[in-house]
């Protein structure tokens, strides 16, 4: 199985050459158009995915197990067959292109390295089943083994290596093939947190020196807000949205990326919607709740038109909850009546302190300056920054502050 996950990867040329040799530098630019992934049970793991890769792009699948990226991956790779759609790679349809004609490597989690074989032959494997010359597949090996700061390594076998080594020597093998697309399947997953850091930084770098178009799969959001130009956040085998980073956390399309992208995740709690002149009262639990949030401008307006003594559902990421002071300094202190609540859980972070509290029966959570010294059991008064509130459709779900395009 690994020989064919080895073999599966590469892509030849009439003359041999591997591509990217002689100095060109590949292209590849990728489109989906809505590809489907069903199975004889007539469920879909993947529905009507449409996506337009550009080339150099570090593009990120992401969401929870069982949503369907990882099987993505593989229909591009041309692991699995594809249901229903087209795949387009720099514009040829490659539906029916065998896996070892795309111009992709993958990189898998649990590294595809062969145990009998040392790291250098691991990475020249490659090269040799294609006839390279000896002597190029040496320059090719050592000049791809310094970059990835494994050349010391490449007599020893895999046994002998660290998780870390072992990842870098599996990207090792696939860089040296210069391919069109690295396809990269939850790479980090078997490394601890501190390792996991660490490769994410050499994989940004990375993608940066080779100027090669990258498709990552993982289910960790800090991964996905780290590496990627662009997101794809995925739920039940359907795109909720694409965006770069920054743009997905600042303007989540629904609750559930609002949900998935962040850490701590967003707080959500129900309330009710009130018209009060220009401003506009979001009353948290219920209709009578003496527990309110005001907002004013735009946010009030469209819900003041659309949405008054209806239920909606406020979403507030952690660190736009504040104490007192700094309310004040912000000049939003008037703005949240009545939210005293009592602490739960208090996590002590050095940069700052995480409290917990309960809201409507779920864990609430502010992250606050690290002089906060509020105990387990004690009361603390709390403000909503109104320019962070989210506010969500309660049927739909959707964001009713998104902003189209931003």
């Amino acid at each position: 199985m690994i020989q064919n996950q080895k073999i599966i990867c590469i892509r030849s040329n009439e003359s041999g050459t591997t591509h990217g040799e002689k100095g060109e530098r590949n292209v590849a630019e990728i489109t989906l158009k809505n590809i489907c992934k069903q199975y004889e049970n007539n469920h879909f793991a993947v529905k009507d995915f449409n996506l337009d890769i550009r080339d150099k792009e570090f593009i990120i699948f992401v969401g929870p197990s069982g949503c369907g990226k990882s099987t993505t991956l593989r229909m591009i790779a041309g692991l699995e067959d594809i249901s229903d759609g087209e795949l387009w790679i720099d514009d040829e349809l490659c539906n029916y292109l065998e896996p070892k004609d795309r111009g992709m490597s993958m990189v898998f989690q649990n590294y595809a390295l062969y145990p009998n074989m040392t790291v250098y032959d691991n990475m020249a494997y490659a090269l040799k089943i294609r006839k390279v010359p000896k002597k190029e597949i040496e320059e090719k090996v050592h000049a791809v083994a310094r970059t990835l700061e494994i050349e010391h390594l490449l007599k020893r076998r895999p046994g002998a290596l660290s998780g870390g080594q072992k990842q870098r020597v599996a990207i090792g093998s696939a860089i040296v093939r210069r391919p069109k697309a690295f396809l990269m399947d939850e790479p980090l997953s078997n490394l601890d947190a501190k390792l996991r850091a660490q490769m994410r930084i050499e994989l940004s770098k990375l993608h940066r020196e080779l100027e090669t178009t990258i498709i990552y799969v993982t289910h960790d959001q800090t991964e996905a807000m780290t590496l990627g130009t662009r997101i794809v956040v995925m739920k039940d085998g359907i795109v909720q949205q694409v965006a770069p980073p920054q743009r997905l956390y600042n303007n989540p399309a629904n609750l559930f990326v609002a949900g998935f992208v962040g850490s701590p995740s967003m707080n959500f709690c129900d309330c009710f919607v009130e018209k009060e002149g220009s401003k506009c009262s979001l009353r948290l639990g219920s209709r009578d709740s003496e527990r309110r949030i005001y907002l004013e401008g735009v946010k009030a307006d469209l819900l003041n038109k659309y949405h008054v003594d209806k239920q909606v559902i406020l979403g507030i990421r952690p660190e736009d909850i504040h104490e007192y002071e700094d309310a004040v300094a912000g000049g939003f202190e008037k703005n949240t009546v009545g939210m005293v609540k009592r602490v739960d859980t208090r996590e002590m972070l050095g940069a700052e302190v995480a409290l917990y509290f309960d809201e409507q029966g779920s864990t609430f959570g502010a992250r606050l300056k690290p002089d906060n010294e509020t105990r387990v059991g004690e009361k603390i008064e709390l403000y909503f920054d109104p320019e962070k509130i989210y506010v969500f459709d309660k049927d739909t779900e959707e964001n009713i502050f998104y902003e189209e395009g931003m």
